[in-house]
């Protein structure tokens, strides 16, 4: 109500009347009213102090399409939501729609406008400009953008936003990117310095720094990941280091300083600083090794690390306990031994520094918790000695490698093959190429010159093969697909029918006399037999079908979307409605209907 609009008189006789009229429901107004704004205030308290936290996307409900360099949305039925009608679309968290879209390139400022759609085509966060989505700079949240901000511009500054329009900072920084290689870690810069802070917009580092680089620790995540810093001094740039708390553990007073990041232990971290051209070693902060030596090389496999000076090579531990002096031409780590030259003679020892009686071997690596030793002898030929270092297989093979269980990879006079621990020849000596599928208990092989992929299962069985085959390492299976052809197997090489991979879906992918269809459960042909080659429904309800080199689009009930019109070189298109996948050289997916 516009209070303008009332007579004067007729609020004081309002006033008087209702002083004349006592009544109970006052003392109650006025307590549920504070109870109101009371409630008002704590509900705006939590929502203004909820946490942004990382989000990994596991549903994906939007996608881009691209039509004549113009580029709109679909959802994952394939209903277009945003016409192709944008230089660009950022979707910051697939599972929402909120999509910022850029037009008007500005060459002078290399700058885009931007405006932020919903799923309806209607601009939201309209109280903020400039905004666009953070790329997220190779983190180990498996999507483009950080999922849950945004990064908008005001007076030629930045600030972040949370994507429902809540402001996280003000626009006062120079830059706004995600820290390369941390999750979660925003890297600003104020007045050309750099520092960090979090997706709430907390301060974890000031920015004081020329650069600030995460150390590259990784251990199921980067959460535990440091911060390189450096500073630009009158003798040149000096690197301190800050741990992942934020506390600053060295001060910038190195040369250039590196983490040891294959060293997974917990909270203890150890930095390899160098320091008016000599390096040493440092634990948690305190020096464990000075810097006065030319090199220091890390061994993972013992845990030990080489050092040199004057020229000539030691050993030590991490803790600085010599291992080897330092007095040999050159030192080389070869599995559990250490290989020390000095005038000419290579000298074997164990990793604890004790000369080896029997040196004739070079070096000796455990294989799967000490079952056996692959060993290589003075002639760099390979062996294989059992759990109680007895000798199961003369050093007779140029390669070895473990496979699983009782077998082995192996090279002779170029060509490779498979052997048992007894050195039984389970598949030929004569392959182009052997390899385990990793993750899998299966051996592939190819021959070159046919393009032909065999696979072989956990019993070393042959399952299958097929020339030009593509292979798909999937969820607890593997997907082998030819031109005219797909066969599905477990990790250890099972072979397994299509309504066993795909439990929920409706119809199957199905061959007969060469041609393929669909089929439901009971077998009953939903989709004629056909087709050149059929692929079975993805998760998004769309299979591919393909006749004479052209591919179209079948739907999870069996409808022909779009019969094969698509000329498309992949083995295995993915569809979403009538629209393809294609990939860009960035690595970001599109899809298409031209």
């Amino acid at each position: 109500m516009n209070s303008s609009k009332i007579p004067t008189d007729d609020i004081r006789k309002t006033v008087q009347h209702n002083k004349k009229k006592k009544s109970n429901k006052l003392p109650i107004i006025i307590i549920m009213s504070i109870i109101i704004v009371a409630g008002i205030i704590y509900l705006t308290n939590i929502l203004k102090n909820k946490k942004i936290t990382l989000e990994e996307i596991t549903e994906y409900n939007y996608f881009l399409i691209s039509d004549e360099d113009k580029i709109g949305v679909i959802d994952k039925t394939g209903k277009v939501i945003i016409e192709p009608e944008y230089d660009y679309i950022q979707i910051p968290n697939p599972s929402k729609d909120v999509f910022v879209c850029l037009y008007d390139y500005n060459s002078s400022t290399k700058e885009y406008n931007s405006k932020v759609l919903n799923e309806e085509g209607k601009n939201i966060l309209t109280k903020y400009s400039g905004i666009q989505a953070i790329a997220n700079n190779n983190t180990s949240i498996n999507n483009l953008y950080q999922t849950a901000i945004l990064m908008y511009k005001e007076n030629g500054k930045y600030g972040t936003i949370s994507l429902d329009g809540q402001k996280i900072t003000d626009a006062i920084y120079d830059s706004i990117e995600t820290l390369e290689y941390k999750d979660g870690i925003l890297k600003v810069s104020k007045d050309g310095l750099y520092g960090l802070i979090d997706l709430n917009g907390e301060e974890i580092v000031e920015p004081n720094y020329n650069s600030i680089v995460a150390d590259g620790y990784y251990n199921e995540n980067y959460d535990k990941a440091g911060y390189i810093v450096n500073i630009k001094t009158d003798t040149g740039y000096r690197y301190g280091y800050i741990n992942y708390k934020g506390k600053q553990v060295l001060d910038t007073i190195y040369t250039n300083i590196k983490r040891i990041t294959e060293i997974k232990n917990g909270e203890d971290f150890y930095l390899i600083t160098y320091k008016n051209g000599q390096v040493g070693l440092i634990k948690n902060g305190q020096t464990v090794i000075e810097n006065q030596y030319e090199k220091l090389e890390y061994d993972l496999a013992n845990n030990i690390v080489m050092l040199q000076k004057n020229g000539s090579q030691g050993v030590y531990d991490l803790a600085g306990n010599m291992i080897l002096p330092i007095q040999y031409d050159q030192i080389t780590f070869m599995g559990s031994y250490i290989n020390a030259t000095k005038d000419g003679n290579l000298l074997v020892f164990d990793n604890g520094g004790t000369k080896m009686a029997d040196d004739s071997y070079k070096s000796l690596n455990a294989i799967n918790d000490g079952e056996y030793y692959i060993t290589i002898d003075r002639n760099n030929n390979y062996g294989l000695l059992g759990n109680n270092k007895q000798v199961l297989i003369n050093n007779e093979y140029s390669y070895m490698e473990y496979a699983f269980g009782k077998y082995f990879i192996v090279s002779k006079n170029g060509k490779s093959g498979v052997i048992d621990s007894n050195n039984n020849i389970m598949i030929e000596i004569s392959q182009d190429v052997v390899q385990k599928i990793i993750g899998t208990n299966i051996i592939q092989t190819i021959n070159s010159s046919t393009n032909t992929t065999n696979l072989y299962n956990k019993e070393l069985q042959q399952i299958l093969s097929q020339t030009d085959a593509r292979i798909y390492i999937e969820t607890n299976y593997i997907e082998v697909i030819s031109k005219n052809n797909v066969s599905y197997f477990d990790y250890d090489g099972n072979k397994k029918n299509a309504t066993e991979i795909f439990a929920n879906n409706k119809i199957f992918a199905a061959e007969k006399d060469g041609k393929w269809g669909y089929v439901d459960k009971e077998g009953n042909v939903i989709v004629d037999y056909k087709y050149d080659m059929a692929l079975n429904i993805n998760k998004y309800g769309f299979g591919a079908i393909k006749l004479n080199d052209m591919w179209g689009v079948v739907s999870e009930t069996g409808e022909i979307i779009k019969e094969p019109t698509y000329k498309l070189t992949d083995v295995k298109p993915q569809f979403i409605g009538e629209y393809y996948k294609i990939n860009d050289s960035y690595g970001v997916d599109y899809y298409s209907n031209k």
